[in-house]
């Protein structure tokens, strides 16, 4: 009899033709589609446990899952055999064993999104599905102090949508937002512990109106103060959102900002004109 292990997966994905990461009634999600790969590598089924609930047509460089499988096969029989059955739009980067303790979810410490806009004129084909695209130029200092305005602990019911859960929680706190440009594209770095249903995009959606001229970068203020009369949003497009990274033995802190920038290397020389 095989004894039950408990399996970490480091998983990417493009979101684009997919409901989200959870099991929906009206689409084929991610970790449906994970699930039934399991089902055929193991003859089991299995419930894979996410960090981070990404929305409809979202991606993921740094998604967390972990589920609990009696079987004979190892890590890399997990590895090998799931990124041999599922799609092109999902690989698993790596499988690991951990402790029995552990949850990808509430283990998890923070969580690092980046949304990207494709600032120019004319888009570039390579990023499409990883950006959004703004012909009118937005202003990165308009947009920077409007970002400094939501770090620290704040109440962001005003920049989130109906989760459905019952008693939510509010309160959430912001440790990074850095704002960076790489050629047409433009990078906006979230850090924060937890984030509520459609925060980041909500977010998003405000500063990108900032950027625009739209509002003073103190409207933040107001929204916060009072959001019946300054309402955020609208929210922003679901393509440009990439869940990058899910912190667990550290604090949440900004990577490098080099390297994120350059995060699609490829990206960079096939975008460039020749």
């Amino acid at each position: 009899m095989n004894t039950a292990k408990i399996f970490k997966f480091h998983i990417q994905y493009q979101g684009t033709g997919y409901c989200g990461w959870q099991i929906q009634p009206n689409g084929i999600s991610i970790q449906q589609t994970i699930e039934k790969t399991l089902f055929k590598l193991t003859c089991q089924k299995v419930r894979i446990h996410g960090a981070g609930r990404t929305d409809a047509g979202v991606h993921a460089l740094g998604q967390t899952a972990h589920c609990s499988i009696a079987t004979h096969l190892n890590e890399n029989d997990i590895l090998k055999g799931l990124n041999g059955l599922l799609p092109n739009d999902i690989i698993i980067k790596k499988v690991s064993l951990c402790d029995p303790q552990f949850h990808s979810r509430f283990s998890a410490r923070g969580k690092h999104y980046i949304y990207i806009v494709d600032n120019a004129k004319i888009p570039a084909l390579w990023t499409r599905f990883f950006s959004v695209h703004i012909y009118k130029e937005l202003s990165l200092q308009r947009m920077q102090d409007a970002a400094r305005l939501f770090l620290g602990t704040h109440n962001f019911k005003p920049f989130s949508a109906n989760s459905g859960r019952k008693n939510e929680i509010y309160e959430r706190s912001i440790s990074n937002f850095y704002i960076e440009r790489n050629r047409q594209l433009i990078f906006f770095h979230i850090i924060g512990k937890s984030f509520l249903y459609k925060m980041v995009r909500f977010i998003m959606g405000t500063v990108l109106k900032i950027g625009c001229g739209k509002e003073n970068p103190d409207y933040i203020s107001s929204i916060f103060k009072d959001p019946v009369n300054n309402p955020a949003g609208p929210v922003a497009p679901a393509k440009g959102l990439t869940l990058y990274k899910v912190f667990y033995d550290s604090p949440p802190y900004l990577t490098h900002t080099k390297d994120i920038c350059n995060f699609f290397p490829s990206f960079d020389v096939l975008n460039n004109e020749s």
